[in-house]
């Protein structure tokens, strides 16, 4: 029996090895160990399902039954789930529940209000915020036109998580933020 050294971890025992993509034609050359921290840090941090092989010079796309044939059960299912919101969120009328509850529907109609299916809260499709109780969206319109200096400075200071959606404020120190739905993402 062989012993392979894997390009990342550099070990050499009990590591099992498997074609990357069913399109690489190269040696195998990185653990499936390795591969599933890749794959994990591709979904966790860069909330990306676009995964390439990571042997050098290769760079062939991984697709679902790729993933499927390497990753533990636990990360294949995120893949998955993060797979589905990306295919869904590509529906125009599509809008993810702006009170956070982790639904979404597609909004029929013409009427801006939406009521999230998942919790009932109320959206407005257009701004795709809270609904602005007693106003309509012209009026709404006109009250966040006239927003302050010191809201504007605030939210320069925001970025929303590509995870969930919520507002995220860099007080001080690095760019690197990790959210309470536990994303990973730079704010630059």
């Amino acid at each position: 029996m062989d012993l392979y050294e894997c390009l990342f971890c550099c070990e050499t025992e009990n590591r099992n090895y498997c074609k990357i993509t069913s399109k690489c034609t190269h040696k195998i050359v990185i653990c499936v160990e390795c591969v599933n921290k890749i794959i994990e840090k591709s979904i966790n941090e860069k909330q990306s399902i676009e995964i390439t092989c990571p042997t050098p010079g290769c760079n062939k796309s991984m697709d679902r039954n790729d993933v499927l044939n390497i990753a533990t059960k636990e990360i294949f299912e995120r893949y998955d789930e993060l797979s589905y919101k990306h295919a869904i969120q590509k529906i125009p009328e599509f809008r993810w529940c702006q009170a956070f509850c982790g639904s979404g529907q597609v909004h029929e109609g013409k009427d801006p209000l939406f009521i999230c299916e998942g919790c009932g809260a109320k959206s407005c499709y257009v701004h795709e915020v809270i609904w602005h109780e007693d106003q309509t969206c012209e009026q709404y319109e006109k009250s966040i036109s006239r927003s302050d200096s010191a809201t504007k400075a605030y939210l320069s200071n925001t970025k929303r998580c590509p995870g969930c959606n919520i507002y995220i404020e860099k007080v001080n120190g690095c760019d690197t933020m990790k959210c309470e739905c536990k994303c990973i993402f730079c704010m630059m």
